[in-house]
């Protein structure tokens, strides 16, 4: 399993799920179900759920959870996003837990695309149970962050629906995600990147063993 640092291209998937969720399990679910599938994706190098905290900067966003999935190089993104057991795997979570928990209303379009991550710089394989999350606009910071992305595209959620609009697009099209660059720093600190927009804390809920 590759560490998340090594790989070039990184899924940022931004959501949120129904009050009744954690109740229900969510979690646990994550553990034992979700992030087991997501990795065992032919193709996917590092796949790791986590849940939003305290907000250090900026306005508290329309969602409190979010996964990264790291592919093993830029000829797998397309097989990995149009996996047939993945597409079915997504079916399987709404039905679960629901879009987006906006109680039946549809969800806004932060939740209903996904965001094509390109990496920039040198980052050193690292993993914690806490990390800053940090984005902005304009130019990529160069510090702080142990690992610094290019937000480059928009991955449309067709769910493996027949559809004749593109699956991928340019953010100069439009990116509902609102950022252009997202910067993590790992472990118990309040590390800001200069210039960001957003940043929060965040919380490991389930990822893959890897040596650190």
């Amino acid at each position: 399993m590759s560490a998340l640092e090594s790989c070039p291209l990184v899924i940022f998937i931004a959501y949120t799920v129904p009050q009744d969720a954690e109740p229900r399990g969510y979690s646990q679910w994550l553990r034992d179900v979700d992030m087991p599938f997501f990795n065992a994706i032919p193709g996917t190098g590092h796949y790791a759920n986590w849940r939003v905290g305290e907000t250090l900067a900026g306005d508290v966003q329309p969602w409190d959870y979010f996964d990264f999935q790291g592919v093993k190089s830029e000829d797998d993104l397309e097989r990995v996003w149009f996996s047939p057991e993945l597409d079915e795997f997504r079916k399987g979570w709404l039905k679960l837990w629901g879009y987006g928990g906006t109680g039946g209303a549809e969800a806004p379009p932060v939740l209903r695309h996904a965001y094509l991550m390109r990496r920039v710089g040198d980052a050193t394989p690292k993993l914690d149970t806490t990390l800053t999350l940090s984005a902005g606009t304009g130019a990529v910071p160069g510090a702080p962050g142990d690992v610094r992305w290019q937000v480059e595209g928009i991955l449309h959620k067709h769910f493996g629906g027949a559809s004749d609009k593109p699956w991928l697009t340019p953010v100069a099209d439009g990116n509902p995600l609102g950022f252009d660059w997202v910067s993590a720093r790992y472990g118990n600190r309040t590390d800001i990147a200069p210039d960001a927009g957003f940043a929060c804390r965040a919380s490991l809920i389930a990822a893959p063993d890897r040596t650190v």
